[in-house]
């Protein structure tokens, strides 16, 4: 392998880096490492029980369990990163890798610097980002963004360390956890120092065009970077998942929903695919259609938080009203005090006749300096309450500020009375479709 870097299936492996992840580093032991290895130079092909034998066990003969399980030790830590079986056996021959499988020469490209060494004390520090980003609470997202500007400060020619720090600004932003602006700035920031060491670095490319697609509200030049991640990095899941917002914010919501559908080709379990599908789905008018979405990407990811919005919207819009505040405060249970499952909770509320209860999960959901809850969520539970000009009005400040969410109201079924201000609104804006 020497130099080379090894993708697949959104994962990067290489030798002096070892196996990662959108930016978080996966450890796994030195036999299931030779085993990756031996599958990656095979580029799909299966590898025989003796090849596998004489490289993992030389001088003796292994036995199958053996061989099994280090296949085992290989399937986990890959599973656990959000993908179903990519180790196929081939029963009585070997094993072979499920998946398409590119190599990298940075020799070749020295612009991409995916191979980029890092002493142990920084990929500490990079893991525990990603692991307190996947808490989806307001600290961990805080706290995350915080170990990746200490990991930046002691390993600033990094790409990746820069591209997960933008990247996990978009995620505070979208959960309503950061104000638009101050996501913005971080983006243009981070992504561009990543793209300053690495110009056609997919990681910084993809949520650079998603913050120009949705917080500055420029979609044409946001989906041209993100055109330009997915050509670079067609297996890079992320990417397809920050396109198909934009889409959708550019009024191509067929496209948006094909996108998503294929970045879940890529990543099958990843919890961003599987909530945005399920929306989509129900911003397309398809109820029964996304519960049914949201169900499943439940069983396989329970920690979709989105999901449980989705199955709340269309429980209210059924008029299933008990049902829906169910729903609603189960998910607030595993994520407390998030802002957008409140507002979700608000809309339910509202649309129960509990006007009280509406308001109050309502100014909870904006209880906090820096907690930004997405304007279209907000401007749903109005509407519901029956506060048609203060919704309208809220809307118009989503627009302006930069929400994120701005982009599928054209779509919100819960929305549908005020499509009029809404096509108004875009049309004031930048001539986007609606």
């Amino acid at each position: 392998m020497n130099g080379l870097t090894w993708r697949f299936a959104g994962f990067e492996y290489s030798l002096h880096g070892g196996l990662r992840r959108e930016g978080a580093q996966i450890p796994i032991g030195p036999q299931a490492r030779q085993l990756l290895e031996l599958l990656l130079e095979a580029k799909g092909g299966v590898v025989p029980k003796a090849e596998i034998g004489a490289k993992l066990w030389p001088g003796r003969p292994p036995s199958d369990d053996s061989i099994d399980r280090c296949a085992y030790l290989l399937r986990k830590p890959l599973r656990e990163a959000g993908f179903g079986d990519l180790i196929a056996t081939a029963y009585g021959r070997g094993l072979s890798l499920r998946a398409r499988v590119q190599t990298i020469d940075p020799d070749a490209q020295p612009d991409r610097r995916a191979d980029h060494r890092f002493d142990g004390r920084t990929l500490d520090l990079w893991q525990t980002a990603y692991e307190l980003a996947a808490t989806l609470t307001r600290d961990g997202f805080e706290r995350a963004q915080a170990a990746v500007a200490v990991a930046g400060e002691r390993d600033e020619t990094s790409p990746s360390i820069w591209s997960l720090s933008a990247i996990i600004a978009a995620s505070r932003a979208s959960a309503g956890y950061l104000r638009p602006a101050e996501a913005a700035r971080i983006i243009e920031r981070d992504a561009g120092r990543a793209l300053a060491l690495a110009p056609s670095f997919a990681a910084a490319l993809s949520v650079l065009g998603w913050a120009r697609a949705t917080l500055l509200s420029q979609p044409d030049d946001g989906l041209a970077m993100l055109d330009q991640a997915v050509a670079r990095e067609p297996d890079y899941g992320r990417a397809r998942a920050f396109r198909s917002w934009a889409l959708a914010r550019l009024g191509r919501l067929d496209e948006a929903i094909s996108e998503t559908e294929a970045g879940l080709r890529v990543v099958p379990l990843d919890r961003t695919h599987l909530n945005m599908r399920a929306w989509l789905e129900l911003c397309a008018g398809n109820l029964d259609g996304s519960a049914a979405l949201a169900d499943e990407g439940l069983r396989l990811r329970p920690d979709a938080n989105h999901l449980h919005n989705v199955l709340a919207i269309v429980a209210s819009l059924s008029d299933r009203h008990k049902e829906a505040e169910t729903i609603a405060r189960d998910a607030l249970r595993r994520f407390p005090g998030h802002p957008v499952l409140l507002a979700v909770l608000a809309y339910a509320l509202a649309r129960a006749g509990q006007q009280s209860a509406a308001e109050a999960a309502l100014a909870e959901a904006h209880d906090g300096d820096q907690v930004a809850p997405p304007h279209l969520f907000t401007a749903a539970a109005q509407l519901a309450l029956g506060h048609a000009d203060r919704a309208a009005q809220t809307l118009r400040r989503g627009r302006d500020d930069g929400c994120p969410w701005f982009a599928f109201a054209p779509y919100d079924p819960r929305l549908a009375a005020l499509q009029g201000d809404i096509g108004r609104l875009n049309g004031e804006g930048s001539g986007v479709a609606g």
